[in-house]
C-alpha cells in the first residue's frame, strides 16, 4: 500500500510551510473547551484503551454529535449529519474487522458500525475525520472531501488513490490499517515500548527527537502520520508555529480533548490518586461529584479516571454535582440512572431541588450531554424501581400510596420511573394516602390501618386474623408512615363506619356484624369509611349463641349473654348445634382474647397428664383424648411435650376407640407420621404400613404439618434403609442398591419403633 497523505495544507500560500492538519483546523473550540499544549505528551498521544473501544459511540450517539457541529448546512450542500449511501458488504478480516453488512446507511450508522465491526472508537474515527478534511464541522463540504474523507491513499507526492474513493471506503479503510498496525506491530517505522525518531516535519532539516511511544494507539497514529509537533505549533495550540511545525497528531490529540476529554483518560470522571474527590470535568470547570449516589447516576460519562493534581488545577472548581444537567443549546434535564429528563420550567427544576441559575445546574458539552439517553419530559409525580411514588413539589417529595390515592389527591395520572437515588436528596413529606385503606410497610410484613387521617398498628396475628395482607393496597416507606399520627389504640379487626355505633368484626374470610350484648377488649371499634367496610363480604352475624373460635387455635366457644364458654367434648358441641352440623364462625385472635371466659377448655393437639394420673393423652381437638404406649408416636407427628390438667378436665373427653401409634386420618386422607410431619398414603400403600388408622379431628389436623406423600422405602435413626412390600420391610444392602430400587423416590426418616411395628422379609 502507498504511503498515505500525512498532512493537509492550511493555504496555499503556505504550501510546504504551515503545515496545518486538515479543514478549518485553526477554528477555535466549543465554548468553554480548551486544550493546553503544555498537557501534550509526544509518546502518549491517546491510550489503547480509548482508541480501539469499539464501543465508544453508538450511531444515534454520533448523529446527535454531528448535529451539534452544524445546525444548519448551507443551501446545496450535504453536510456530514444529513450525508446517507448505500454501503457495500465486507468479509471478516482475520485478527481485524469482523464481517460488515452493507446496507442503506447515514454517515453516523457508517462511523458506529464500522468501529463496532473493527473495534476503534467511533470518537477517534470523528477526529480524523475532522483533521484530515473537516467534514464534521463543514456546512459547505465537497465531494473531494467525502472521497478523501480520513486522507487513507493519499501519499504527500501523489493524488489520492482511486481505489480508496468513497465516504465508507475511507472510513473503513481507515479502521482497518490501524487494526493491521495493531497486529503487526514490528513491520512499521514506529513501534509501542521502545525509543523511536520521530521527525517533526517531511524537511529532514527541521530534526527529531527520541520519543518512548507508550502504547500501540500513539504508535498508530506516527505511523499514519509520521510527524510530531514542535514547540512553536504546541505554543500556538489553534494556530500556526513556524516553518518546521507540522500539526497533524498536534490537531488530533487537540480536537479529540475539545471534544471528548482528556484521551490519555476515557472519562470526564477524574480524581488524583491521593485524594478520594471525584470532579465531573467538563470544558474548563471541574464539579466535584458529592456522594456515590450521583457518581452512579453518572456512569454514561465513564469510570473514574486518575490524573495528577497539577492536571486538576487547571479547571476552575464550581459547585458540587447536583441533579440537573445543562446541553450547549440550554435544555436543562434531571437525571438519573444514565437518562436525562427535561424540565418544562424554572418553576418544575425548582420543585426537584434545581434551578435555571448557573449554580443549579453542570454545564455539559455535546458529546457528554449525547451520552445521556434523552427519556419524557418530568412531571410532577416520580416513581421509583425500589416501588415507591413521589409528588414533587418545591423540594419536598411526598410518596403518594396508590393510584387511587393520587387521583383523590387531584394529581393528574402517571409517572416516570427512575431509582429512589434520584430523589434522595429531597426532603421527605406527609404521603399522600386515601382514606381508611391497609398499608404494608415496604420490605416488611408490618401493616397499618391508615384511617381519619391516624396510623393504627396492627399485629402479626391480626394481620393474618383480619385478612389484611389479601386486602393491602399498596405500600410506603417506613420514613413514610412515621410521618402519620400514631393512634393511640392498635387495630384489632374490630371496625365501625364513622359516625355510627355498629360494630364489624374484619376476619379472613370477611365480615361479621357483632350483635350480642358481651363485651370486652377486644371490642373497641376503630371509625372507618364505607369503601373498607365493603372490602370485606358480609358473611354472617355474631349473636347469642353463635359458635366462634379464633384462626389460630381449635378452642370452640359458645356466645352467652355474660361470656364465652369453652366446649369441653363434641357430644357438647353437637347439642348447642340445632341442624347437627356446627356453624362456627372464625373471628380474630385479639377479639376472642378479649371475651370475657368462663371454664377454659384444654388446647386441641396438646399432651396433657394431671396430677393424679401418669397416663399422657393426645388432645384431639375439642372431640377426644387419645392414649398412646411410646412418646415417638406423637413426636412422630411433631407434638411433643405435655402440660399438666385437673382430672376432671381431661376426663370431660372421651377415650379415642384406639391407640396412637403411626397411623392418622385427616379429613378422609390416610396419612403415616415419623419425622414430625404426616405423609399421604395411596389407596395402593396402605398394606406397606400395617398400623391402625386414628381419627383426629380438624381441629388438631390443621396443627399438624404435612410433608412428602409416602414411599416404599424408610430409613431408620441407625442409618438402615427398608424397602416396604407386602406388609414387611426388606432391608437394603447399600446406596447403590437403593438408587437401583429407588428410581429416585426418596425415604422417609423414621423412629426406630416404626420399623419394629413392621415384620422383617427377606432382603431387597
Amino acid at each position: 500500500m502507498k504511503t498515505r497523505r500525512l498532512i493537509a495544507l492550511a493555504t496555499a500560500a503556505l504550501l510546504g510551510v504551515s503545515l496545518l492538519s486538515g479543514v478549518g483546523s485553526v477554528v477555535a473550540p466549543d465554548a468553554a473547551v480548551a486544550a493546553t499544549g503544555n498537557d501534550f505528551d509526544p509518546g502518549n498521544i491517546i491510550s489503547d484503551a480509548t482508541f480501539y473501544d469499539g464501543q465508544a459511540m453508538s450511531a444515534s450517539s454520533v448523529q446527535s454529535f454531528l448535529n451539534s457541529k452544524v445546525a444548519t448546512c448551507r443551501s446545496g450542500y450535504i453536510c456530514l449529519k444529513d450525508f446517507r449511501t448505500v454501503t457495500p458488504s465486507k468479509a471478516a478480516v482475520s485478527g481485524a474487522c469482523a464481517a460488515y453488512s452493507g446496507q442503506n446507511e447515514s454517515a453516523a450508522d457508517i462511523i458506529s458500525r464500522v468501529g463496532i465491526a473493527c473495534g476503534v472508537s467511533q470518537k477517534a474515527m470523528l477526529v480524523l475525520i475532522e483533521k484530515e478534511q473537516g467534514l464534521v464541522s463543514d456546512d459547505w463540504p465537497t465531494d473531494r472531501q467525502y472521497r478523501s474523507a480520513t486522507g487513507y491513499g493519499c501519499p504527500d507526492t501523489a493524488d489520492c488513490d482511486v481505489n480508496y474513493y468513497g465516504f465508507f471506503n475511507q472510513v473503513y479503510s481507515a479502521a482497518l490499517q490501524f487494526k493491521y498496525y495493531a497486529a503487526n506491530p514490528t513491520r512499521w517505522n514506529h513501534v509501542a515500548g521502545r525509543t523511536n525518531f520521530v521527525r517533526f516535519h517531511p524537511n529532514s532539516a527541521c530534526g527529531s527527537s527520541s520519543v518512548l511511544i507508550q502504547n500501540q494507539a500513539t504508535a498508530g497514529l506516527y505511523n499514519y502520520t509520521p510527524y510530531q509537533p514542535n514547540g512553536a505549533a504546541l505554543a500556538n495550540l489553534y494556530g500556526s508555529g513556524d516553518s518546521c511545525s507540522s500539526y497533524g497528531n498536534r490537531n488530533f490529540w487537540r480536537m479529540f480533548s475539545d471534544w471528548f476529554g482528556s484521551p490519555t483518560t476515557s472519562s470526564s470522571l477524574l480524581r488524583t490518586v491521593d485524594n478520594g474527590t471525584v470532579y465531573l470535568v467538563s470544558g474548563k470547570i471541574k464539579y466535584a461529584v458529592p456522594s456515590i449516589g450521583i457518581l452512579i447516576s453518572l456512569a454514561p460519562l465513564g469510570n473514574v479516571g486518575y490524573v495528577s493534581q497539577s492536571y486538576l488545577d487547571r479547571f476552575t472548581t464550581a459547585h458540587n454535582v447536583g441533579r440537573s444537567l445543562r446541553s450547549p443549546d440550554g435544555t436543562i434535564y434531571f437525571y438519573d440512572s444514565g437518562i436525562k429528563l427535561p424540565f418544562t420550567s424554572c418553576t418544575q427544576a425548582a420543585d426537584y431541588g434545581s434551578s435555571c441559575a448557573s449554580n443549579g445546574y453542570v454545564q455539559l458539552t455535546a458529546y457528554q450531554i449525547g451520552e445521556f439517553k434523552t427519556g419524557p419530559a418530568l412531571t410532577s409525580v416520580l416513581g421509583t424501581v425500589e416501588g415507591s411514588r413521589y409528588y414533587i413539589k418545591a423540594g419536598e417529595k411526598r410518596e403518594i400510596l396508590d393510584d387511587a390515592s393520587q387521583k383523590a389527591a387531584g394529581i393528574p395520572a402517571g409517572f416516570n420511573v427512575l431509582s429512589e437515588n434520584a430523589v434522595s436528596a429531597l426532603k421527605l413529606g406527609t404521603p399522600i394516602v386515601r382514606d381508611s385503606v391497609f398499608v404494608r410497610t415496604r420490605s416488611t410484613s408490618t401493616y397499618s390501618l391508615l384511617a381519619g387521617g391516624l396510623r393504627y398498628s396492627i399485629s402479626a396475628v391480626n394481620v393474618n386474623g383480619s385478612g389484611v395482607g389479601a386486602r393491602n393496597s399498596g405500600s410506603l416507606g417506613a420514613s413514610s408512615i412515621q410521618l402519620i399520627q400514631n393512634a393511640p389504640v392498635a387495630f384489632t379487626g374490630v371496625a365501625s363506619l364513622a359516625g355510627q355505633s355498629g360494630i364489624s368484626i374484619l376476619a379472613s374470610d370477611g365480615r361479621y356484624e357483632w350483635k350480642s350484648a358481651v363485651r370486652g377488649s377486644g371490642l373497641a371499634p376503630v371509625p372507618v369509611a364505607q369503601q373498607l367496610l365493603d372490602a370485606y363480604p358480609v358473611k354472617g352475624v355474631v349473636e347469642d349463641g353463635s359458635l366462634i373460635k379464633s384462626p389460630t387455635s381449635g378452642t370452640v366457644y359458645v356466645l352467652m349473654p355474660t361470656d364465652v364458654r369453652p366446649i369441653n367434648s363434641w357430644a357438647a358441641l353437637l347439642a348447642i348445634s340445632p341442624t347437627g352440623t356446627p356453624v362456627i364462625q372464625t373471628l380474630p385472635d385479639s377479639v376472642i382474647d378479649g371475651l370475657p371466659k368462663g371454664i377454659v377448655a384444654l388446647t386441641a393437639g396438646t399432651l396433657v397428664r394431671s396430677p393424679q394420673d401418669a397416663t399422657v393423652y393426645l388432645i384431639d381437638g375439642v372431640t377426644s383424648r387419645i392414649p398412646f404406649s411410646n412418646f415417638e408416636f406423637p413426636s412422630g407427628a411433631g407434638i411433643n411435650g405435655f402440660v399438666f390438667a385437673q382430672d376432671e378436665r381431661i376426663k370431660a373427653y372421651p377415650i379415642s376407640s384406639k391407640p396412637l401409634t403411626y397411623g392418622v386420618l385427616c379429613g378422609g386422607v390416610e396419612y403415616v407420621s415419623g419425622d414430625g410431619s404426616l405423609h399421604a398414603v395411596g389407596q395402593d400403600q396402605l398394606s406397606l404400613f400395617p398400623f391402625d388408622y386414628v381419627s383426629m379431628d380438624k381441629f388438631t389436623c390443621s396443627q399438624l404439618t404435612i410433608g412428602i406423600p409416602a414411599t416404599a422405602f424408610i430409613r431408620t435413626p441407625d442409618g438402615s434403609l427398608y424397602q416396604l412390600a407386602g406388609g414387611q420391610k426388606h432391608s437394603i444392602s447399600s446406596m447403590a442398591r437403593f438408587a437401583a430400587l429407588s428410581n429416585g423416590t426418596p425415604w422417609m426418616n423414621v423412629p426406630g419403633s416404626f420399623g419394629r411395628l413392621i415384620p422383617s422379609g427377606a432382603a431387597a
